[in-house]
């Protein structure tokens, strides 16, 4: 971010920040305790499940919530146990799963390095390359995706379609890190859009990877992921490899041969079995 003079200043989580958005779910239910992320968006809940207006979303899937469940902060937890550790580092308390205190860990790591690198500000006017895979086949094979801001997803899927074969016969729906059949984006294929008939989706051609990419502050590390067959579903996801500045993707477009290329996007590297 930059002061009120237009020099460049870092800003960090502060610990407020951190107890305020992660807190111990106590539901007395298993061996531990969770943690929720009250900043996240809930996702896949009926409007008739028992889970509908519980906050946020809880950072493993390994117990249920119950809407009986209370919410403390980690001073107040860490209180009420006995044990000394107030702030999200180190191993994980024993009262408290230590897959969820992990998840908080790589989440503050994330967003710290992300003030550090003003991200917020750069997310729209970058470039990605994005190494597609599918899951159970990725030591394998993959293919390196560079993309432009502007570049729609259309063009992404026409990439995407060139190296794994995928037709039109099943839909295939694009989202963010490991939604899957959860996508918040539901972002579809233009040609199977008119035969869906359901206005919750977007058609890839409006959607742009800026657009995308200011949704979950994309950047070096992060992932996207592509289901295909709603009935008997293949997973397909990508990892940010590179981030690159306007001039720097242009250069890497130019080059003479790309593997196959769109408008606004080209497939640059690859593994084959």
């Amino acid at each position: 971010m930059k002061s009120s003079t237009g020099e460049s200043t870092t800003k960090t989580m502060t610990d407020t920040d951190i107890t305020d958005r992660f807190v111990i779910e106590v539901s007395r239910v298993g061996t531990v305790d969770h943690i929720v992320d009250l900043e996240a968006e809930p996702t896949n809940r009926s409007p008739y499940s028992p889970r509908r207006d519980l906050p946020g979303e809880k950072l493993c899937d390994r117990s249920t919530r119950s809407p009986a469940s209370e919410y403390i902060g980690l001073p107040d937890y860490a209180d009420w146990k006995g044990f000394d550790k107030t702030a999200f580092d180190g191993d994980a308390p024993d009262e408290v799963c230590s897959y969820c205190w992990a998840d908080v860990l790589t989440e503050i790591g994330k967003e710290e390095q992300h003030e550090s690198d003003d991200v917020a500000e750069r997310v729209g006017t970058v470039g990605y390359r994005l190494r597609w895979k599918q899951k159970g086949r990725a030591r394998e094979e993959w293919y390196d995706i560079v993309v432009q801001p502007e570049t729609p997803m259309a063009e992404l899927d026409t990439l995407v379609c060139r190296f794994t074969t995928l037709d039109d016969f099943h839909l295939r729906m694009y989202g963010l890190e490991d939604e899957y059949m959860d996508s918040t984006l539901n972002v579809i294929p233009d040609q199977q859009f008119a035969g869906v008939g359901d206005p919750s989706y977007t058609k890839a051609s409006e959607v742009t990877i800026a657009d995308v990419a200011d949704r979950a502050t994309l950047w070096e590390g992060d992932r996207l992921s592509m289901v295909y067959d709603f009935g008997t579903p293949s997973h397909y996801y990508c990892i940010v490899k590179e981030v690159y500045e306007p001039d720097d993707i242009e250069g890497l477009l130019d080059e003479p041969e790309p593997i196959a290329a769109t408008t606004t996007a080209a497939i640059i590297d690859q593994k084959r079995p």
